[in-house]
């Protein structure tokens, strides 16, 4: 016999592990699989309807925490052989069955909804989720608020929120279908009320409210006014709150409905009073912004650009559109009654009395009638339905001369000439005028500002700007005017400035992040956005927004290109009422 004292052990273990290979427990598991279809050493029935399903105790309880905890515990079917399962599918439970052998489970169409109830029952996560990410590949308009109602039902809350963010995407065709008109009021109000909703106007919300309404008028149209306040009713347009809704014999009956109607029509007749608005009210849904259009410009290699490009508010994209017929740089840009116009600039090698407009849905230029007055760094605003450009540069001379423009006619005609001769000027309209902020006389950069009186067909001077700012970018919002940025002939500026026209004086507010000139200004619901410009060393594709409720920037995504002195719009979906 071997005396084990006697044996080298230095480079020996004295004890080894034998391990089972990778297939092991499969192989385990095949095998009692195999046991149970020839009936062998199973201890347990599950009876669910007419169907009975043979198996071992503790296969269920290591493949399911509800039979874990039934075959466990003091429970009265621990100790039975049968076990009768109610309300359960028996197509489910026996796919269940084999998977808790096999490891493998197949999910169907005709068997997913049945499959995540018995999971649920189950406590079976991963099979929940499998069954959750197979629901979501079979979202669809028809179905998509009724696979939401039963992940709900199931806590799948994964799935909750992708059938949720699918209603939201695919709103318009959702709800046109029958599970659209099933929907309980307090689902369809918090569905109306989401700000992703995805709507080419709020009219598409208030068409699917009334077609929920009148699936069952005697018993929804109580209803109407809590579903409007769900939806920014001043954001339709005055034709339709007119034509459609005024109209609507449901409206008339009911006083909150009528209190509603009046708000959307006063936010239309009465601009100056928006600011007293609830800002819910009148703030647009993400996909009615639309897109700010930054267009022509200068680029560093100081050409003149008849490039546009497209930044997508909703999603932060940014697309490449029709390039403008002439290239233009210290071009006026402005939207009236929806569209798109620019106006003067130069093209590199002369200065433009040209001017053009973007058909959106065409995504074409066309020419409309031209200036009378070539015009470079000059602006352009919107006042009473009419295109406004201001001051500017025509090669020779700042210009002090002012010149309008009628759509309707498609004529320019002069209007009074500013106080002071401007080029790199800022200017925006406030209701009932337009002011001209900053700029250069030729001479030197300019603190001083102006207000147009179209009554009087006259420019009278305000108070002073704290700095002088030439490049200036100029906004109006909420009755009062902003003035970022600009060049105070020593250096770029990154400071903002707030008019306050009843007060007749400037205040500073929070700094852009970056200091510009020669940029552009847009303006949506609470916010402006600054776009690209010159920072003092290099030309920027930047753009950053002022939110006026938070009094504070926040950097957005970027611009395509560098460029300076372009023109900045906001194109969307929302009717264009002009101060």
């Amino acid at each position: 016999m071997m005396d084990f004292d006697e044996l080298d052990t230095s480079c020996s273990l004295d004890m080894m592990v034998h391990r089972a290979g990778d297939g092991y427990c499969g192989q385990a598991l095949r095998l009692m699989h195999q046991l149970r279809k020839l009936n062998k050493l199973c201890d347990i029935v599950l009876q669910v309807g007419k169907t009975e399903i043979s198996a071992h105790r503790v296969v269920l309880a290591a493949f399911s925490h509800y039979f874990y905890a039934m075959f466990t515990n003091d429970m009265l079917e621990a100790n039975q052989h049968a076990i009768n399962m109610k309300q359960v599918d028996p197509m489910s439970m026996q796919l269940l069955v084999d998977y808790a052998y096999t490891g493998v489970l197949e999910i169907r169409v005709e068997t997913v909804q049945a499959l995540l109830d018995t999971a649920s029952m189950l406590q079976l996560p991963d099979v929940q989720k499998s069954c959750s990410e197979f629901l979501k590949r079979q979202l669809h308009p028809a179905n998509c608020l009724g696979i939401r109602n039963f992940a709900d039902a199931h806590t799948c809350t994964d799935l909750v929120e992708a059938s949720g963010k699918f209603a939201e995407r695919h709103f318009t065709e959702v709800a046109n279908e029958d599970e659209f008109l099933l929907l309980p009021k307090p689902q369809l109000a918090e569905l109306l009320s989401c700000e992703d909703l995805n709507v080419n106007s709020e009219e598409e919300v208030y068409n699917a409210i009334m077609r929920w309404v009148y699936h069952d008028k005697d018993n929804r149209k109580n209803a109407i006014a809590e579903l409007l306040q769900q939806i920014r009713m001043p954001l339709l347009s005055p034709r339709f709150l007119v034509d459609i809704v005024e109209a609507e014999e449901l409206i008339k009956q009911d006083i909150k409905c009528r209190d509603l109607l009046d708000e959307a029509k006063n936010y239309h007749m009465l601009p100056d009073r928006r600011t007293r608005m609830r800002q819910s009210r009148i703030k647009p849904r993400r996909s009615t912004v639309g897109s700010i259009y930054c267009i022509g410009g200068m680029d560093s290699t100081g050409h003149s650009l008849s490039s546009v490009e497209r930044y997508n508010l909703s999603n932060g994209r940014v697309s490449i559109e029709a390039s403008m017929i002439s290239p233009r740089s210290g071009v006026g840009v402005a939207v009236l009654d929806g569209t798109l116009y620019d106006v003067g600039g130069y093209d590199g090698s002369q200065y433009l009395n040209t001017v053009e407009t973007f058909d959106s849905v065409t995504r074409r230029w066309h020419r409309v009638a031209s200036m009378l007055q070539v015009r470079r760094y000059h602006s352009v605003a919107v006042l009473d339905n009419q295109l406004f450009a201001v001051g500017g540069y025509d090669g020779v001379s700042v210009l002090d001369s002012v010149e309008a423009y009628d759509p309707r006619t498609n004529k320019w005609w002069r209007v009074g000439s500013l106080d002071t001769r401007r080029r790199h000027i800022g200017v925006a309209a406030v209701p009932g005028s337009i002011y001209a902020v900053g700029g250069s006389d030729g001479a030197s950069y300019l603190k001083s500002a102006e207000r147009y009186d179209p009554k009087m067909n006259q420019w009278v001077p305000v108070s002073n700007m704290h700095s002088r700012r030439g490049g200036v970018g100029v906004a109006s919002l909420g009755g009062r005017l902003y003035a970022m940025g600009g060049y105070d002939g020593q250096a770029n500026l990154n400071t903002l400035e707030r008019y306050y026209p009843e007060d007749n004086r400037w205040s500073f507010l929070a700094p852009m992040t970056q200091c510009r000139s020669g940029h552009g200004v847009a303006v949506l619901g609470d916010l402006m956005y600054a776009v690209g410009g010159h920072d003092g060393v290099q030309y920027l594709n930047t753009v950053e927004t002022f939110d006026t409720q938070l009094g504070e920037w926040i950097s957005q995504g970027p611009m395509g290109t560098c460029r300076a002195v372009a023109g900045v719009a906001v194109l969307n979906n929302i009717p264009c009422t002009n101060v």
